[in-house]
């Protein structure tokens, strides 16, 4: 049997983006792939799905396409994101855009890690419960989110991450300093800025400039934990491979420290050279 691998048998998105950050970053990503995805498709032939007398064949079903296809829309996602931050100069239009999709991104991750470990429980093709009582993807994410808050399995970094989003997308408008680069409230500490005058009050913003560092920083920061969190999920929940270690690397993520968390009123995400920077910014709102 042939010996499949996401740089030369991914799609050509999958190729480009393994060398990126997948191969580095997301390993889990191919080693899922190669074990669930791969025996969904027509490879070598082409890499369409087959169809569902094909997947009975092989012991597989609609529950395993939509998987499939969750497990790609998440890359999707990352992709998105890591365009955004690598492209320099971020803006709060990027900067919201990044946040969503990273949002997004563990939204979709939820999904499928509880559709994969109750397959049954989930129609494939539902976006909610309907009349019948089937439930869908609304349902999938919700539970599998409610395990991981009764467990308190719920990393406080990516609370901070979704918190952050809810206030890009939900709240007030951000503010922010710009001097051709724009900098905004590092993840933790945006609450303490919705009163948009105290960025107008060049004293006040002197004494607090190493709470905002360039849009791009949050970004890749955020990204950064987001997938890191995904490849230790996949490989607890999600790789046969890996399942006799399951319980240690539980323990080790109970015990890592996360480089959001250190977004708080005390946490120093800047380094001296971008706060010294800051003093010498034109205060505006953005």
């Amino acid at each position: 049997m042939k010996s499949y691998r996401l740089a030369i048998d991914g799609d050509s998105y999958e190729q480009k983006y393994w060398s990126l950050f997948i191969q580095n970053n997301f390993q889990g990503y191919e080693d899922f792939w190669i074990e669930n995805i791969v025996p969904l498709t027509n490879r070598p032939t082409n890499i369409h799905f087959k169809t569902d007398q094909e997947l009975a064949k092989i012991g597989k079903t609609a529950n395993d396409i939509c998987v499939a296809q969750l497990h790609y829309s998440i890359l999707r996602h990352l992709a998105r994101v890591f365009n955004i931050f690598r492209k320099g100069n971020v803006d709060l239009d990027d900067l919201t855009d990044g946040m969503t999709r990273l949002c997004g991104a563990l939204d979709v991750a939820f999904e499928l890690l509880e559709r994969h470990q109750n397959p049954t429980a989930y129609d494939p093709w539902l976006a909610m419960k309907d009349n019948s009582g089937k439930m869908g993807s609304k349902e999938a994410r919700e539970n599998w989110e409610r395990k991981l808050k009764s467990s308190n399995n719920f990393q406080e970094n990516i609370k901070w991450i979704r918190y952050y989003r809810n206030h890009l997308v939900h709240g007030r408008m951000t503010p922010g300093i710009s001097s051709g680069i724009y900098y905004f409230p590092k993840i933790g500490l945006e609450k303490e800025y919705f009163d948009w005058r105290k960025i107008t009050n060049k004293e006040e913003m002197t004494k607090n400039k190493v709470a905002f560092i360039p849009a791009s920083e949050i970004l890749k920061l955020a990204w950064n934990d987001i997938i890191e969190y995904f490849d230790d999920q996949w490989r607890i929940n999600l790789l046969k491979r890996d399942a006799l270690e399951k319980s240690e690397k539980v323990e080790i993520l109970e015990n890592k420290t996360h480089s959001l968390i250190g977004a708080t009123p005390s946490g120093q995400w800047a380094d001296n050279e971008t706060a010294n920077n800051l003093g010498h910014f034109d205060i505006e709102d953005i």
